[in-house]
This record gives structure tokens, C-alpha cells and sequence, in this order.
């Protein structure tokens, strides 16, 4: 079976990075990519870049689209590409939700469920990190 196609859209490409980090973890990954907005892109290049990327995947139900910051460029975009693609977009990146996502990439196909299932383990792996403390 294919695994479900992953896009990632960040801010400089530093989704390539996260990518890397990944693979040390789970070793290789496939069908994940990404479209980088970088400093000179005006909107609509980014746009354009980021539909023909699109153009060129085959998904099953939904194309999972991971974006690093709510609100910011990439985000919006893939909200805006989400009237002409059956797209569901998760903002937020980083390498617990990159990780989920690998994961999840043989399920069958990405839903809104699967976009919040994911999401859920994101939530639960933000921690505070403290020695527990020894009671003398």
C-alpha cells in the first residue's frame, strides 16, 4: 500500500530540517514534502508553487497539510487552496506532530478525525519537563 502523500508548508524551509530529525527516529520516510515560502516570494508565486506541488500528489480522502505558524503565510494558504482541494490542514509543526502524522500515513487515508487525532497527541506530548521531587 501507498502511504498517504504529506505536505508541509514553513517558513524558510524548515521543514526539511524537522524532516531530518524525524528519520533519525523512525528511519526512512516517504511521500512527505514540502514547499518552502521563502523571503522573496510574493503571494501569489507561493500560491502557484505550493498548487503545483499539489497538482502533482494522489491522495486517497484528504491531503494532510502540516504549517508551522497559525496565521502566517503558509497557513493561510493552504486555507485558501482548501476551496479547490479536498485538503485538511493542521498548524503548529513540529517534530511530535511530524512524527503522528509519518505514523498515521497507512490508515487509509487522512481525515478530519485522523487531522484531530493527531492534533490530541501533539497536545498530550507538550509537557512541562520537572525532576519528581524526593520527600525527605
Amino acid at each position: 500500500m501507498e502511504k498517504e502523500p504529506i505536505l508541509i508548508l514553513t517558513h524558510d524551509g524548515w521543514g526539511q530540517a524537522l524532516l531530518k530529525s524525524v528519520r533519525m527516529i523512525v528511519g526512512e520516510i516517504k511521500n512527505v514534502y514540502e514547499v518552502p515560502l521563502q523571503a522573496e516570494d510574493s503571494l501569489p508565486e507561493y500560491i502557484a508553487k505550493v498548487k503545483e506541488q499539489v497538482n502533482q500528489l494522489q491522495w486517497s480522502k484528504k491531503l494532510l497539510i502540516l504549517t508551522d505558524i497559525k496565521g502566517g503565510t503558509p497557513s493561510n494558504v493552504a486555507l485558501r487552496i482548501s476551496k479547490d482541494y479536498e485538503i485538511v490542514a493542521i498548524s503548529g509543526l513540529c517534530a511530535s506532530m511530524l512524527l503522528e502524522a509519518v505514523m498515521k500515513q497507512e490508515a487509509g487515508g487522512f481525515t478530519r478525525e485522523l487531522a484531530q487525532e493527531i492534533q490530541t497527541a501533539v497536545i498530550e506530548s507538550c509537557q512541562v519537563l520537572e525532576l519528581p521531587q524526593i520527600k525527605k
